[in-house]
């Protein structure tokens, strides 16, 4: 046993529960063909709504598709990430498995769709404007690292962020046991602590995002 468990696949008669939650997400969203609209799906829709008009002022609206691509990334990013915070719930989005899957499909995409459509402008972006034409083919090799290195640090950011929280609630728990003192103070720092994973799973999941909108913009 160390700190890492908590991460380890759990399975019962032989169902992986730990990856259940990545479809537990869905059962929280309050979906539209619900007979009766009630006040969360209402404050739901208009959180919904909101967020897609922001990235929309990103992207601009003739990029409606890619907006709507983001804006359910966000939506199930923060899902997954809050319901992460209950007891005994596995943080699917702390596992660099599902971040990686994320991040690397939604690059690849975008990269290939650039490439295919826009040749040109893709093949532009290796150069940053302004670059000496003798350091040329040292920017291309450079540029072209970096973007490689994108899907990664999309990927990992996201599972680093999630993951040092509950490594530090977890070792916060460690000293519970230790005294009256040591219980007072890890229920006191684990209380602050949680609100601000709170925001944490809410700003990684916009982080995300946004970096992936963006990152569609330019491809595109």
């Amino acid at each position: 046993m160390n700190l890492f468990s908590v991460f380890d696949p759990s399975s019962y008669y032989g169902v992986s529960m730990n990856w259940l939650v990545i479809m537990m997400v869905l059962s929280f969203f309050p979906l539209k063909y619900y007979y009766i609209r009630g006040g969360a799906q209402n404050m739901f829709l208009n959180f919904s709504s909101q967020i897609d008009k922001m990235f929309a002022e990103v992207a601009g609206s003739s990029k409606l598709a890619i907006v709507f691509v983001c804006t359910v990334t966000f939506m199930y990013l923060i899902t997954s990430n809050l319901m992460g915070l209950f007891p005994f719930v596995f943080t699917s989005t702390a596992h660099p498995l599902i971040t990686m899957g994320l991040g690397l499909v939604f690059w690849f995409s975008f990269f290939l769709m650039g490439w295919v459509k826009n040749f040109k402008n893709s093949a532009a972006h290796l150069v940053p404007e302004g670059s000496p034409i003798y350091l040329s083919p040292l920017m291309v090799l450079i540029e072209s690292i970096s973007h490689l290195m994108r899907p990664f640090t999309l990927s990992i950011r996201l599972a680093a962020n999630m993951m040092a929280g509950h490594l530090i609630i977890s070792l916060l728990a460690s000293i519970s046991m230790m005294s009256i003192l040591g219980f007072s103070s890890s229920i006191l720092l684990q209380s602050i602590l949680l609100i601000l994973e709170f925001g944490v799973s809410v700003i990684q999941g916009f982080v995300f995002s946004i970096l992936v909108l963006l990152y569609a913009l330019e491809y595109y």
